[in-house]
C-alpha cells in the first residue's frame, strides 16, 4: 500500500482488505513497515508493555540484520474476535523501526525485508505491506523490493493525485534496482463524494496514471464510522450498521483486486 501523500487512508485500507480477504476465509498476514505502528494498533497487535523490549519484538528488532525466514519470530496474532484473530497475522511496527534508514548504505540493504520474509509467507493467502507516507525512504524500497504489485490509495484530491502520479514515476525510474517485476495493481479511490464535480475530475485524472482499467470501481466514501473504528481499534464489522456497509464495500474492492490481479498475472504470463 503506497502513496507518496499522508492521510490518504493506506492503513484504513490495509486494514479493510485484510478484514475483506479473512471474511472469505483466507489466511492474510499485514507487515506494518511504517514505524508509526499504525496497522499495528489497530489490528491490536500486541506488543511487550515494557519499551525496552518493544522494538525487539517488532520489524525494528528484526530488520537490522536479518536470517532468511527471521520474521517469523516476531509473527502476532490479530487481537480482533474471531473469526479474523485466527485469520490475520502482524509483523509489528515500533518507533525504532525509523533506524533503519541509518544502515541504508550497506550492501543488499534494500532486501532485508524480502529476506526476512523468506519461507514465512509460504503459509499465507495475501500478504499486506503498509508503507510510510515517503516514496525516498529506505523502508519503501525494502516494502518494493518485497512486494508483486502496489496498490494506490488515492483522495480525490489534487495533492493526492500528484502524489500517486509521483508512485508511478518511481517505478518506472527505479524499478531496474529495487524490483524489475513491480508494477501498480490498482488505484483505490478513498474519501470520495460523487456530487463534486472535483472529486468526479480527479477520477479522470487518476485513470490517466495506470488507465482506466486500473481504477477501483468502488468508491470509498468519507464516512464517520472509519474514525470510529480506528480509535476504537475494532473490526468495521462491529461499528454497526455504517461499519457493516463499509465492510461490504472493502469486500467488494478486495474481489475486484483478486480480479485484477490474476488479469496482470495471466497476461505477464
Amino acid at each position: 500500500m503506497a502513496n507518496h501523500k499522508g492521510g490518504v487512508g493506506k492503513t484504513s485500507t490495509t486494514v479493510g482488505l485484510a478484514a475483506a480477504a479473512a471474511d472469505a476465509g483466507e489466511r492474510v498476514l499485514v507487515v506494518d513497515m511504517d514505524p508509526q505502528g499504525n496497522s499495528t494498533r489497530r489490528l491490536r497487535a500486541q506488543l511487550p508493555a515494557a519499551l525496552e523490549d518493544r522494538a525487539a519484538a517488532s520489524l525494528a528488532g528484526v530488520l537490522p540484520s536479518p536470517g532468511r525466514g527471521e520474521a517469523a519470530r516476531i509473527v502476532t496474532s490479530c487481537g480482533w474476535s474471531a473469526p479474523y484473530s485466527s485469520r490475520i497475522d502482524v509483523l509489528p511496527s515500533d518507533l525504532d523501526l525509523e533506524l533503519l534508514g541509518l544502515t541504508a548504505g550497506l550492501p543488499g540493504a534494500e532486501r532485508r525485508l524480502l529476506r526476512a520474509l523468506t519461507g514465512v509467507v509460504d503459509t499465507y493467502d495475501l500478504v499486506l505491506i503498509d508503507c510510510p507516507p515517503s516514496l525516498l525512504s529506505h523502508l519503501t524500497d525494502n516494502a518494493w523490493t518485497a512486494s508483486d504489485y502496489l496498490v494506490v490509495p488515492c483522495e480525490a484530491e489534487f495533492e493526492s493525485v500528484q502524489a500517486a502520479r509521483r508512485v508511478s514515476e518511481r517505478i518506472t525510474r527505479d524499478r531496474h534496482n529495487l524490483n524489475p517485476d513491480l508494477s501498480i495493481a490498482g488505484i483505490i479511490p478513498t474519501r470520495y463524494r460523487a456530487a463534486l464535480g472535483v472529486h468526479r475530475a480527479r477520477l479522470e485524472d487518476m485513470a490517466k496514471i495506470s488507465g482506466p482499467e486500473a481504477i477501483c470501481p468502488t468508491r470509498f466514501p468519507e464516512l464517520a464510522v472509519m474514525k470510529t473504528a480506528t480509535e476504537k481499534a475494532l473490526p468495521l464489522a462491529e461499528c454497526g450498521s455504517q461499519g457493516r456497509d463499509m465492510a461490504a464495500l472493502f469486500r467488494d474492492a478486495y474481489t475486484w483486486l483478486r480480479k485484477r490481479i490474476s488479469h496482470l498475472q495471466e497476461s505477464a504470463a
